[in-house]
Order: structure tokens, then sequence, then C-alpha cells
């Protein structure tokens, strides 16, 4: 099952359980849906290296290095400010 048809269904019962008056249980999922998307995006946007000639040598230079080493530390922020949304409660 992918992602967005998981945090769809998860909706689906955040809004049932809105109109069966349990609000609690709504926030819950619509929280859950919103931490599962951001983690999807994440997960999707993980910063590659693409080599010219995969297989053989190949020589990356610093602007390669550089970019690669920018994208990944700001990835790498992104997923530290999400772990931190999953650790406040």
């Amino acid at each position: 099952m992918t992602t967005l048809a998981i945090t769809t269904k998860l909706h689906d019962l955040a809004r049932i359980s809105r109109l069966g008056g349990k609000g609690a249980l709504a926030d819950t999922l619509d929280e859950a849906v919103e931490l599962l998307s951001e983690a999807d995006v994440l997960i999707r946007d993980f910063p590659f290296l693409i080599f010219r000639a995969p297989g053989s040598r190949s020589v990356v230079g610093a602007t390669e290095s550089g970019e690669y080493a920018y994208r990944l530390g700001e990835w790498t922020r992104r997923r530290d400010l999400f772990l931190q949304k999953g650790t406040k409660k």
C-alpha cells in the first residue's frame, strides 16, 4: 500500500472519528498523517550523487562533492527537525 493510500485512509478515519464525537482520536490521527507525509517527503528527497559512467573509474571533483555535502547537510537538518517533532509529547 502506498503512503498516499495510507494517509488518505487515516485522514478518512479521523473525519469519521470527529463525526462520532471522538475529537482526541481524530487529532491524533491527523498528527499521524502529518508526520507520515513529512517522513515520506524526507525519504524521497534523500540526496544522491549520479556518476557519469557507472561501473568505471569516476573522478568526483570539489564542486560535486561540495554540492553533495551541502545537500546532505540540509537534508540532515530537516531530518533532525522532523525527529524533534516526533519526540514532543
